[in-house]
């Protein structure tokens, strides 16, 4: 398979792109280069989107691809068009193979797909007719699965900073049997196997007489199937876990310690929470105290200073009060002196010794005017006993000045007040921080690895228990086998002998794959470079993996290795798979340099990327394929040259011919 042009309408970055990209036999590479955020990973995705297609979820999703810059001035469509040959049954075919999107009147997405194979053409779309649509598109993704089928299409189209991520426990045995099963062809073997055993059971079950025999052997058969689906759920749920539990492995160590950080961050936050109440508390109780000195500062503060300017005459007043009080004790008021007066009058006229004449009313002015005339003249009698009282009241009263107390309390404050904000900014760090996802990244990590271990037990149980199965059904054939059938005899011969042919061709292919990889290790591989003594594979599928030994004889640990090695490992595999698969597919490498050093990359660039495939597009800035060194090497392999320039005002990505300003020689 080789891609000869791709064209983008309205896709991301690209308002508008049509790609030139053949390459001549002894020139397989095509060079693109672009500053990071020019639009190199988006010309990747739209190529991969133009082979599988967009998965357009909503309306939302729709603006988010479509380029910005095209809306209000052309038609909202997304358009992705990728013209390719292939080889199929031996016959050289040409493809244009075009998907275009749009919305409908109702917000929803529409796909239209049409496939050109030669001058024949396949077409249809989210609104053909159900029948129509289902016959086309079995057909289009039947051409697209004999170049490059999706599921393989990760091992050719890839970043290479994420090749390394492939290395990583469990995500690495995935990959090497993704890739036997598919890429290097015997999973078709193993499913004509399995195809064998089908046709096998169902003519077995033609061939029992007994309609009870017949319906257990059908019972036995229908549940070793739903075991079989059951374990496959199982074994892609494992490897969905695996992937999850990789994914975010570091981010579970992080989580963790953070957790062991939990008890005193929240301490801390509850510390700063105080402090923060508390200032604000004081801030309330100044505001109360200054209004209470404001409503009630004439009685603590005028009057007080008033009583004590006039103190000594009021001091005067009181005194000479006092002593009038004092010297007229013993004095009778007038009602007394009139009650008594007038006793003892009649007391002396009833004993005849005063004149019956005498009037007490004068008698009685007599005894006022002697009393009178014993104490002294009151010169303050104007004032009554309520103002005197008021008057003592006055001088004894102290100054209650708060004035002082609150300007040193304002002072305080302010001082509190000016930190309350860089305090409030903290406990809002501190609450993010506290809030970031730990719990739910320790619990989902852990309930996933609890879900792991679960799915490996139910994995052993059904396997067990297709065992058994097995042992049953096989009672079966024996009986059905003890009566002559050509077909059948057939059928039975051919499921081993699928599972021969399966096992042959992953011993043969295992071996060529080992020395190959050798050989490619010792030339690639700085680290190691002419001391890879073997590479060994696996012998089960099962758990399969891959080794490498020191020329001495011990292991080399892949996961010891630095990520430039893990890189160049990677690649090597993936081109040895490539060169010993069924399928023909053109490599296209985002970030091709990733964390290599000088020495890696001029490895990669003298033995590597010339030989790697019969069209190798890269996607890479200045800093990965250099223009002074890198570039001079490659040139006498480069069919063509682009870079990719970003627009930040009108919102596109234009392309223009050479490497950054070189022309290509």
């Amino acid at each position: 398979m080789l891609i000869q042009r791709i064209k983008v309408s309205n896709y991301k970055t690209y308002l508008d792109l049509d790609l030139d990209l053949t390459v001549d036999e002894d020139r397989p590479i095509i060079l693109i280069g672009g500053s990071n955020g020019g639009g190199k990973t988006t010309l990747f995705e739209a190529i991969s989107g133009a082979l599988y297609g967009l998965k357009i979820e909503s309306r939302e999703h729709f603006m988010e691809l479509l380029n910005q810059g095209a809306i209000g001035n052309v038609k909202p469509e997304i358009m992705l068009q990728i013209t390719f040959v292939g080889r199929v049954l031996g016959i050289e075919q040409k493809y244009i193979l075009k998907r275009t999107y749009v919305l409908n009147s109702a917000g929803k997405p529409l796909e239209s797909v049409s496939l050109n194979m030669n001058g024949n053409l396949f077409v249809y779309g989210t609104m053909t007719a159900l029948k129509d649509r289902i016959r086309a598109e079995q057909e289009v993704n039947k051409i697209i699965k004999a170049n490059l089928p999706q599921e393989l299409s990760q091992y050719f189209l890839f970043d290479a900073m994420q090749s390394s991520e492939l290395l990583k426990k469990n995500v690495f045995a995935q990959t090497i049997r993704d890739n036997f099963e598919n890429v290097l062809g015997f999973k078709k073997y193993l499913q004509l196997r399995r195809a064998a055993e089908k046709i096998q059971q169902e003519w077995a079950q033609q061939r029992l007489q007994a309609e009870q025999e017949a319906a257990e052997y059908n019972e036995l058969v229908t549940q070793k199937d739903s075991l079989i689906t059951q374990l496959n759920t199982c074994i892609v749920e494992q490897d969905r876990l695996y992937k999850y539990l990789n994914s975010i492995e570091t981010e579970y160590q992080k989580a963790k310690e953070g957790a062991q950080q939990s008890a005193s961050l929240n301490k801390r936050i509850g510390d700063i929470a105080t402090k923060i109440d508390d200032i604000v508390r004081r801030a309330a109780q100044y505001a109360e105290d200054v209004k209470g000195f404001m409503d009630n500062i004439e009685i603590n503060v005028f009057l007080p200073k008033i009583a004590a300017n006039i103190a000594v005459e009021i001091n005067n007043i009181l005194r000479i009060k006092d002593e009038l009080q004092q010297s007229t004790t013993g004095a009778y008021s007038l009602d007394t002196l009139r009650d008594v007066t007038a006793k003892i009058i009649g007391y002396l006229k009833d004993l005849s010794l005063c004149s019956a004449e005498v009037d007490e009313e004068n008698v009685v002015k007599h005894l006022v005017a002697v009393q009178n005339s014993t104490n002294r003249q009151d010169p303050f009698d104007y004032l009554d006993s309520q103002e005197t009282d008021a008057l003592k009241l006055l001088v004894s009263r102290g100054t209650n000045n708060q004035f002082a107390t609150l300007y040193r309390q304002r002072q305080d404050l302010e001082i509190a007040l000016a930190t309350i904000e860089e305090l409030r900014t903290e406990k809002n760090n501190l609450e993010q921080t506290r809030a970031g996802g730990n719990e739910f990244i320790i619990s989902s990590y852990e309930e996933s690895k609890h879900n792991l271990e679960k799915e490996k037990v139910n994995e052993g149980n059904l396997k067990q228990d297709i065992s058994k199965l097995d042992a049953r059904i096989h009672r079966f054939d024996v009986q059905i086998q003890q009566e002559p059938d050509l077909k059948y005899d057939t059928l039975v011969k051919l499921n081993p002998f699928f599972e021969k042919v399966a096992n042959s061709l992953l011993k043969k292919k295992k071996a060529q794959i080992e020395s190959e990889m050798q050989q490619s290790l010792n030339r690639l591989l700085v680290s190691y470079k002419g001391h890879i003594g073997r590479v060994e594979l696996s012998d089960s599928m099962e758990n399969f993996n891959i080794k490498i030994f020191h020329t001495r004889g011990n292991e080399i640990s892949l996961n010891q290795l630095n990520a430039a090695s893990k890189q160049i490992f990677i690649q090597v595999l993936l081109k040895v798979l490539r060169n010993l698969g069924d399928y023909n597919p053109p490599v296209m490498i985002d970030t091709v340099m990733g964390v290599l050093d000088n020495e890696s990359r001029d490895a990669l660039m003298e033995e590597y990327f010339p030989q790697l495939a019969e069209q190798t597009i890269l996607l890479c800035t200045t800093s990965e394929i250099r223009t002074d060194s890198d570039y001079i090497k490659l040139e006498p392999f480069i069919s063509k040259t682009y870079t990719l320039h970003r627009d930040v005002e009108e919102q596109k990505t234009t392309v223009s011919d050479g490497y950054f300003g070189i022309e290509l020689n």
